[in-house]
């Protein structure tokens, strides 16, 4: 891992993904990705779309391995019964590394101060050995 793990750009990157800044009043909330074991640590992920996903509102579960012990976890996942597995895909980075430091932004709503429902969200990534940035996929 060529690039230290720095949380700060990937959430102000997942944060530009989403437009955060004209939604000040709103909940942002991030949530990186960490391994039971190793906590914060860059993953191999396998992303599994199921029935009902389309560009922009992902529907399927995220997988993650560990790179320091080998761990699996789900670290993302949004589905139900009735969708099915279509198609999975493993993220690759421009530069051919295929390990990332990855976390979650979401929007929650607020009104008044109260939080409410949620509104979007990003699951972004971050290159172990290059540090390019990437969104993996979009929540609606």
């Amino acid at each position: 891992m060529k690039h230290a793990i720095s949380l700060v750009d990937l959430e102000e990157y997942a944060r530009e993904r989403i437009a955060a800044e004209r939604y000040p009043d709103d909940y942002h909330l991030f949530r990186p990705a960490r391994c039971s074991v190793c906590g914060v640590v860059p993953f191999t992920l396998t992303i599994e779309y199921h029935t009902g996903s389309k560009k922009g509102d992902f529907r399927g579960v995220i997988t993650a391995r560990c790179s320091v012990c080998g761990a699996e976890e789900r670290i993302f996942g949004f589905t139900g019964s009735h969708r099915k597995p279509e198609r999975e895909e493993t993220p690759v980075c421009r530069c051919g590394n295929t390990t990332f430091v990855v976390a979650e932004l979401e929007r929650i709503e607020r009104e008044d101060g109260i939080m409410g429902f949620f509104d979007e969200g990003v699951v972004v990534g971050k290159c172990s050995e290059c540090g390019r940035k990437r969104a993996l996929v979009y929540t609606d």
